[in-house]
């Protein structure tokens, strides 16, 4: 495990079969919520939204490199998070490092913190804290598999108006070919980087507009992006509402394992 700002070489052989590389986007402010603290350090069930994604990530056996990304300010804390939610001896290595001012500059910062070794890389969003082990090991195999881009998608189930700023209904949206998205989202790792990189120099197009996630990213610069199935545990927390409905969730996969 690293510290906030140790960038040492890494000394693993060039030459072993590498591991993934995952960016855990913790650097929101969470202004939504209204939590009065950054959304990533809201407890859910007695733990941080950081530690229950920390728990998640170092529970896949292939091991890999995690890097957390926040407040620069909360570093030292998501240190001890780190050590209350990892065991001893585990395969993860762990680093901590300061967020961007936007969404996009933190998990580039994230990206570049990551080991040579890495070439497989998942984003994630802490927001995102009950996402079940199986989804990340879903879009890490489709991502080896494809060589592409590969995003975690839900159906649309409920119907869908485009409305003006006047308030009024102008048409019916076919919600056929629409998908939710979630995160992970999985990369070769070399295509992220690059894409990030010509997305800070202002390259990718795409008007004044900033990508919303960073599939889009990808898929600006010329990437491929499929998708594979979801999960409903993989809900966002935005609203106090999602608070709740996280609890519930949580509350029934603890039922359940019992």
């Amino acid at each position: 495990m690293t510290g906030a700002r140790d960038n040492q070489p890494n000394s693993r052989d060039p030459h072993e079969v590498s591991r993934i590389g995952v960016v855990l986007v913790a650097a929101g402010r969470g202004e939504r919520l209204g939590a009065g603290k950054p959304k990533a350090f809201v407890e859910l069930g007695g733990r941080t939204l950081v530690e229950h994604c920390i728990s998640t990530v170092t529970s896949l056996p292939a091991g890999g490199h995690l890097v957390i990304v926040v407040p620069e300010q909360l570093a030292d804390e998501t240190l001890r998070e780190v050590a209350g939610a990892t065991a001893p001896g585990g395969n993860w290595e762990i680093s901590v490092t300061p967020g961007g001012r936007e969404r996009h500059e933190s998990v580039k910062f994230g990206v570049d913190a990551l080991p040579e070794y890495v070439d497989v890389a998942l984003v994630h969003d802490a927001a995102r804290p009950l996402t079940p082990a199986a989804l990340f090991e879903r879009v890490a195999a489709e991502v080896r598999r494809t060589g592409n881009a590969v995003i975690p998608a839900l159906p649309v189930v409920d119907t869908l108006k485009r409305v003006g700023d006047d308030s009024i209904v102008h048409e019916t949206v076919d919600r056929a070919p629409l998908v939710a998205v979630q995160t992970p989202q999985g990369f070769p790792r070399e295509l992220l980087a690059a894409a990030h990189d010509r997305l800070g120099t202002g390259s990718l197009g795409g008007g004044a507009s900033r990508p919303t996630d960073d599939a889009e990213v990808v898929q600006r610069a010329g990437g491929t992006v499929r998708t594979v199935p979801g999960e409903p545990l993989a809900h966002k927390l935005t609203s106090p509402g999602d608070l709740t409905l996280l609890e519930a969730l949580l509350a029934a996969t603890n039922r359940d394992a019992r």
